[in-house]
């Protein structure tokens, strides 16, 4: 994937920031900020290091000229050369598709550096260290060590977009040890944004990043997973539709029924409506109203989803009297996409719009957790975040206890 593909894979996607952190080196880096430059994209420098035991941690390096004193340190303890018949060409491009050249260190290789003292290497030029895809065997800490070593001073833990994030707090840090985040780890252009992290930054750089990974100063990491796959993105999506439309108000209910084998997902709003052609249009993917994408996938995503999964989808909407967005889906089909992390959602509408009235009810069977924003609407933003991520938590953690899901076998949320 070349600089010039990464940036416009990036700007389409929709993404503010991407991390462009190749292995072993950092080669690539300057071109992808001139690319991305030109697109609106901002990026975070990073390289993704294997260590001595085989296990990959993230750098996140707060400019190029970090990159390129860390990149120096890791080439000084990366033996071997490439063989490009055994390994294929190591290109150095720039940001108009030109070869430069070629990378002759062994890059897919592991360093002779320990975990420890690759961690320590990335925080002596002002990095951050985050354990790369710690839910996969295969080069995770986890998978390799069979732990993460006590007093490893990690900033942050990865997970693959195959891990929802709540499944990710339980296994990896039930106890709030680490921030956790998770990314696509994309090495084509077409997986560019399949997963993404949302935070609540002043802009994407690692300073910032560092404190949102303490909470510190407003700064947040509000969630993540896969835009257009996880039900509960498909809900952000609906919902942002709606704020950009002009609502004031959201109501969100993600009603499920395993004993009916039913899932319905229902957004409302009171925002302006919409005329029966905009309606129509509305579905079309190639359409948007919104300022964000230069595309509406959105919509015609959630009704393929449903219909995909047993279900149906509708629009129901009139010029003055607001819209509702309705999908239901059979709650056991083989097909039907995972609920993903609803904190996320709840957490970017508020954090991307402190005024506006977020009413949203989950139930799982005749179990149900209400949460209503304006029930948390005193103090700063900051509070109100945290108080809203504690209600969520503990409302679906609640709901999910002795629930009937097992009365049908379906895939898992």
């Amino acid at each position: 994937m070349h600089p010039a593909a990464l940036a416009e894979a990036a700007a389409f996607a929709g993404v503010d920031a991407v991390a462009v952190c190749d292995h072993n080196s950092a080669e690539n880096v300057g071109a992808v900020e001139r690319a991305a430059a030109a697109k609106g994209v901002a990026v975070v420098p990073g390289m993704e290091i294997t260590s001595a035991e085989e296990v990959h941690i993230v750098g996140l390096l707060p400019d190029l000229e970090s990159a390129l004193a860390l990149q120096a340190k890791i080439y000084r303890h990366l033996p071997g050369r490439n063989d490009e018949k055994a390994f294929g060409m190591q290109v150095i491009a720039n940001e108009f598709e030109e070869v430069l050249g070629f990378n002759e260190h062994l890059l897919s290789g592991a360093t002779t550096l320990s975990v420890e003292a690759v961690v320590d290497a990335i925080h002596r030029v002002d990095g951050l260290a985050v354990a790369s895809h710690v839910d996969r065997e295969g080069f995770g800490i986890i998978g390799q060590l069979g732990m993460i070593p006590p007093g490893l001073p990690l900033d942050a833990l990865e997970v693959s977009r195959r891990t929802s994030l709540p499944a990710a707090r339980a296994a990896y840090a039930p106890r709030g040890e680490f921030p956790i985040v998770c990314a696509s780890d994309a090495h084509e252009p077409k997986d560019v944004g399949k997963a993404a992290t949302f935070a609540l930054l002043g802009r994407p750089t690692v300073p910032e990043l560092r404190r949102a990974f303490a909470e510190r100063d407003g700064r947040f990491i509000l969630g993540g997973g896969r835009p257009m796959e996880d039900l509960a993105l498909h809900i952000l999506d609906i919902a942002e539709n709606s704020i950009e439309a002009g609502a004031g108000a959201v109501e969100i209910d993600l009603l499920e029924d395993p004993a009916a084998d039913s899932l319905v997902i229902e957004v409302r709003d009171d925002g302006p409506g919409m005329s029966p052609d905009l309606v129509a249009q509305a579905q079309d993917p190639f359409f948007t109203t919104r300022t964000t994408r230069k595309v509406g996938m959105g919509l015609s995503l959630l009704a393929e989803a449903a219909r995909t999964a047993g279900g149906e989808f509708a629009i129901d909407s009139k010029p003055g009297h607001g819209t509702r967005v309705r999908a239901s889906f059979r709650h056991s089909h083989i097909d039907r996409a995972p609920v993903g992390d609803i904190e996320t959602t709840l957490m970017v509408l508020m954090a991307g719009n402190a005024d506006l009235n977020i009413r949203f009810r989950h139930s799982i069977g005749s179990k149900v957790f209400a949460l209503d924003s304006r029930e948390i609407s005193a103090g700063d933003l900051p509070s109100r975040l945290t108080r809203m991520r504690e209600l969520i938590r503990r409302g679906e953690e609640e709901l999910q206890v002795q629930s009937p899901r097992s009365k049908v076998q379906g895939p898992k949320s």
